[in-house]
């Protein structure tokens, strides 16, 4: 039983870890993609775009965790079936379930290490992903030059006109501003001089202006007399009039404007940290301080649940695959693959969808993670006693039964006759 115990697990470990590099890869071709354009065309470090990569891999690795758990057992037992050495195991006397504990240790095996990225590498990738965004800002706005009477447009939602700058002490003279970031209040400014400051504190960019004046024009919620109705000759979309807008003009002798440099070297998704890169404290923080049913709250809530709930789907993938290799002993590796596809497109689907509704409070945070992965441990123990009583799962035949429930058109009655 041990050497049968060591050739399956050889089996599924060896599908496992291809799976692993063939799906990590895949999945980490898309941000090579936009890194490379971000090296080429903004002039970033390919030792800063390598650390972004490696940031970005405990991300990707728990997605390819469960994935090549699940696949690699369907096609382990898939090749086994194929082969008749399943038959002939269990004609030895060796049962499914004695089969079923090498799947038992890959699944344990990647479990743990998915817990291992959610407690101590996705802390570590949030400060990295952190700490390089912020380096990346510094260099652009350090290498980004404003040329001189020039409308320069690469922030989005400003537009930046500079009569003058001094290469030597990085100072803009005559700046011109135009901002609509936010469409209820546009402004114009107007300074004297402008540079742009780093605050290492708090990671942010700003553009000090001084001595100049703002414009700002407002949207104000209620017109100070009755609003005239529209002529029916008006342009469908006419242009703002100042009657139902609030104009100011303001004077500073030092304004303070944000920068959002993300925009200006492409999208920020690969730099962006998701919420799970947040340190277990930070969470429980994050929770007491929120107001409770909000939105927010049930986020960071379901997120937590999520922190502890992630890895055992791991173990209940690696279950599930075990028996639906085994009843896809015709189709071979092709229809294996395809069906591990199915199961995971179906396992992502109903977690997102579960997961939003933790998030909009339709049901509990706790049923919101743990609710598809002990789902998918029933359907494991359905698999597993179908095999264990029939030999085989016959999963187009229960989707084809399934389908004929389902009520049918009158008019595609009509059309088959």
């Amino acid at each position: 039983m041990k050497k049968l115990h060591r050739y399956i697990l050889g089996e599924v470990s060896g599908y496992f870890l291809l799976c692993l590099l063939l799906l990590t890869f895949l999945l980490l071709l898309n941000h090579t993609i936009l890194l490379t354009d971000l090296v080429i065309t903004r002039g970033i470090p390919m030792a800063t775009a390598g650390q972004l990569l490696l940031a970005i891999l405990p991300v990707l690795l728990l997605v390819t965790l469960p994935m090549s758990a699940l696949v690699a057992c369907i096609l382990g037992f898939s090749r086994l079936s194929s082969d008749s050495e399943f038959t002939a195991m269990m004609a030895s006397g060796m049962s499914i379930y004695s089969q079923l504990l090498p799947v038992a240790v890959l699944g344990l095996i990647s479990a743990t290490l998915s817990a291992a990225l959610m407690a101590f590498s996705l802390p570590w990738s949030h400060q990295l992903n952190t700490d390089l965004r912020y380096k990346i800002l510094q260099d652009q706005a350090s290498a980004f030059e404003i040329r001189e009477q020039v409308f320069n447009d690469s922030f989005k939602g400003l537009v930046i006109y500079v009569r003058k700058s001094s290469r030597k002490n990085k100072i803009l003279r005559g700046v011109l501003i135009s901002d609509s970031r936010d469409p209820r209040r546009t402004q114009v400014i107007f300074a004297e001089e402008g540079v742009i400051v780093r605050n290492p504190t708090n990671k942010r960019l700003v553009l000090r202006l001084v001595r100049g004046t703002n414009h700002k024009v407002e949207a104000i919620s209620g017109g100070r007399g009755k609003k005239k109705a529209p002529s029916k000759n008006a342009p469908p979309n006419p242009r703002i009039s100042l009657d139902n807008n609030q104009y100011q003009v303001a004077r500073f002798a030092s304004y303070d404007l944000s920068l959002n440099l993300t925009h200006s070297f492409g999208d920020g998704k690969a730099l962006r940290v998701r919420l799970r890169g947040l340190p277990i404290g930070a969470l429980h923080k994050k929770i007491a301080t929120s107001k409770p049913g909000s939105v927010r709250y049930n986020s960071f809530l379901v997120e937590l649940h999520q922190r502890f709930a992630t890895p055992f789907a791991c173990l209940a993938l690696a279950l599930l695959g075990a028996p639906l290799g085994i009843q896809n002993r015709r189709s071979g590796h092709h229809g294996g693959f395809a069906l591990s596809l199915i199961v995971v497109f179906a396992y992502y689907v109903l977690s997102s969808l579960s997961e939003g509704m933790g998030e909009n409070g339709a049901i509990p945070a706790a049923l919101s993670a743990w609710g598809p992965i002990a789902l998918l441990f029933i359907v494991a123990a359905w698999a597993i006693r179908q095999v264990n009583q029939k030999g085989t799962v016959d999963v187009v035949g229960y989707l084809a039964a399934t389908a004929g429930l389902l009520p049918i058109p009158s008019w595609l009655h009509q059309k088959s006759k």
